[in-house]
């Protein structure tokens, strides 16, 4: 999973890719692939600030090889939503978070009133109305690894799923039904920063790239091959929103080259060329404490 605290959260330029490698065992149904196209679907969090404009510049790419998106819960793990907002009020302090948490029900009122009652979708300010805005189904089933769910997939031919900042874990089932795997996007430079809130603990740590990481889904959480990673300068006046916006626009250009590179594979019967991921290297972040924010803080940065 990705960064997910955006409601009231849950990476200048570019450095080259490290040289791509063929991952060692191939992801299932490259070799020989049969089809003439790889169908999609989407996996996305319900929030309204930044990844509406992520889905419409995947949805202008994909949108007729896309089968359908299922939109997700902004909550924190196990957490409710209601938990997910009370430990970001006791992160971020009253400040941040009412001032998060106006802009996220303005944005939904909006969203309701311009997208859903006038039907307009030339500001989309929800994901639901970036789908309508492209035509693609929406299918509200709040568990992806039911059978019900991985039912509707196989009726619809899906070969490939992308999650941009989905919210739930993926199981065994759900991966190996998928024949050319499942992709998440994280907002960090793997195998760096795994775990929750990455653009915090990026600025926190006073960290001078940031970057997004596109890897194949496996067992473990943020832990398989990288198929796309790009990065960006952070600068000392740079703020958690400054930074947050910066990764998921990159994240939409890693999100399209991934889809077209493991779908040119599949055409061609390859396997796909992918960045190793080691798990020996990685560091692992939860959300943070007030000691985080106090550090956060001493670096010179601000939330907003």
């Amino acid at each position: 999973m990705t960064e997910t605290t955006t409601m009231p959260e849950p990476q200048a330029s570019e450095t080259a890719q490290p040289e791509a490698k063929p991952t060692e065992k191939p992801q299932p149904g490259l070799p020989g692939w049969k089809k003439d196209t790889v169908t999609k679907y989407v996996f996305i969090q319900n929030e309204p600030f930044f990844l509406p404009k992520v889905l419409d510049k995947y949805l202008r790419e994909f949108a007729d090889t896309t089968a359908g998106i299922n939109v997700q819960s902004v909550a924190q793990g196990k957490r409710t939503v209601f938990q997910t907002a009370m430990d970001l009020l006791k992160m971020y302090g009253p400040w941040y978070f009412q001032w998060k948490l106006r802009n996220f029900i303005w944005r939904k009122l909006k969203g309701k009133l311009v997208n859903d009652v006038l039907g307009s979708t030339k500001h989309c300010y929800s994901v639901g109305a970036v789908a309508r805005k492209y035509g693609v189904p929406l299918h509200d089933m709040p568990d992806v690894n039911s059978d019900e769910f991985r039912q509707m997939l196989a009726d619809n031919g899906v070969d490939f799923i992308v999650s941009i900042s989905g919210t739930q874990l993926y199981r065994k089932k759900l991966r190996e039904q998928t024949p050319l795997g499942i992709v998440n996007c994280h907002g960090a430079i793997l195998p760096k920063y795994r775990g929750l809130m990455p653009s915090f603990w990026t600025l926190a740590n006073d960290e001078p790239l940031g970057g997004v990481s596109v890897h194949f889904v496996d067992a473990k959480l943020d832990n398989g091959p990288i198929v796309v990673q790009k990065t960006y300068r952070i600068h000392k006046h740079d703020t958690l929103e400054d930074v947050m916006a910066r990764s998921k626009d990159l994240a939409a250009e890693a999100i399209i080259e991934c889809v077209k590179k493991v779908e040119q594979a599949a055409l061609r019967g390859e396997p796909v060329e992918t960045i190793p991921n080691p798990e020996a290297e990685q560091s692992h972040f939860s959300m943070p404490t007030k000691d985080d924010v106090k550090r956060f803080k001493a670096a010179g940065h601000r939330f907003f």
